[in-house]
């Protein structure tokens, strides 16, 4: 069995009595792009530095390459580190803010070395004609690819990237990604990137792990994680729209849902249980069609929002058991306030324990 790149096991963390990591077990193979997927306050931060020993755990220990490096200092792990901040030496050029890492004792390189690094990274970020100028003149998305320039020149174990692209525009946090991954085709680095956007998770990453209240809640592809999301947590963080929740409960034998003429027997889920009771039922919007009204095992609805995206629109549904989002064919069109109907595909729904959110059971249509 390979040995995992960076490996966490059960790294507990409180900053003045709060919480912030609660036993955070995760694994980064290498020469992977695994990106930490979460909300603000989720623990994203805190697993990066402890991950490079800027902080002192409570709890847990960490390995880099297979060895314990819970007790080393920073300067002795090898790992590079991007903020979202911009860190930058207000005394030096761009050039020389991206070579400093180079120039530090610790990973000097002759000056030849540090020319070419410097120049293909900074060429890469499309920043090579920029070296020459003081950082007090650049612009933010200009500050910012600086400072993850500074980070890329150096050849570590692994990078670390705490939501590096955050406060840049769509356009360029989008051409960014795809820098990041053609550095990582070239030099097959291994990258733990951090963000609370799943747009930009699922742009750059192999893998994902979706991580609240200092807690990996699920890791996998952006497949298995569809195929079967663990928590319902999971399933409102990813997707676009994300997944659709809808109160329900057990009787008799099947799954009835508040105002719903669809019944979803116990047959179509994966389900041992059979107890009656209240549980939530969820749904890919991919899953669910718009159809006629009055349309056999239709479902009613009122449309609460419509977005115009211009290529495509999408729509807000109302029901009285909760709501979903979904993109739209070219040919629907639905204005706000009119009714409307739908249907959910046969064994695709999840069924989630309303109290704790975990998962209980899939339908037979979401089975690997």
């Amino acid at each position: 069995m390979t040995t995992p790149m960076l490996q966490l096991t059960g790294l507990k963390k409180s900053y003045a009595g709060k919480r912030a990591l609660r036993g955070v077990d995760l694994e980064v193979r290498d020469n992977e792009i695994f990106a930490l997927l979460g909300p603000t306050g989720a623990g994203k931060s805190s697993t990066l530095l402890a991950s490079a020993g800027l902080i002192d755990l409570d709890e847990g220990k960490v390995h880099l390459g297979g060895d314990d490096v819970t007790d080393i200092e920073p300067s002795g792990r090898d790992v590079s580190i991007v903020f979202e901040g911009f860190n930058l030496l207000p005394v030096l050029d761009v050039y020389d803010n991206i070579a400093f890492a180079l120039r530090s004792p610790a990973y000097r390189e002759p000056e030849d070395e540090i020319s070419k690094r410097v120049k293909r990274t900074a060429e890469l970020l499309q920043i090579d004609h920029l070296l020459d100028r003081d950082v007090d003149t650049l612009s933010g998305g200009e500050k910012q690819r600086v400072a993850i320039a500074r980070t890329l020149v150096r050849r570590p174990r692994m990078f670390l990237l705490d939501e590096p692209l955050s406060a840049l525009d769509l356009k360029l946090r989008e051409g960014l990604r795809a820098e990041l991954r053609q550095i990582h085709r070239e030099h097959r680095s291994t990258m733990l990137y951090a963000t609370h956007d799943y747009h930009g998770a699922i742009a750059i990453a192999d893998r994902i792990g979706i991580i609240n209240e200092g807690r990996i809640l699920q890791a996998g592809t952006i497949e298995e994680i569809y195929a079967r999301p663990a928590n319902a947590f999971v399933g409102r963080l990813i997707g676009s729209p994300s997944m659709a929740f809808f109160n329900a409960s057990i009787e008799e034998g099947q799954v009835a849902v508040c105002g719903f003429l669809q019944r979803f027997p116990l047959s179509d889920f994966a389900f041992s249980g059979n107890k009656d009771g209240k549980v939530l039922l969820g749904v890919w919007p991919e899953d669910i069609a718009m159809v006629d009204e009055g349309a056999t095992q239709s479902n009613p609805g009122r449309i609460y929002a419509v977005d115009n995206r211009g290529y495509e629109s999408a729509v807000q549904v109302e029901t009285d058991a909760g709501s979903f989002r979904k993109v739209l064919e070219d040919k629907l069109h639905y204005r706000q306030g009119e009714t409307c109907a739908f249907s959910i595909a046969e064994g695709a729904a999840f069924l989630f324990d309303p109290e704790s959110g975990d998962l209980i059971s899939r339908g037979h249509g979401g089975e690997e």
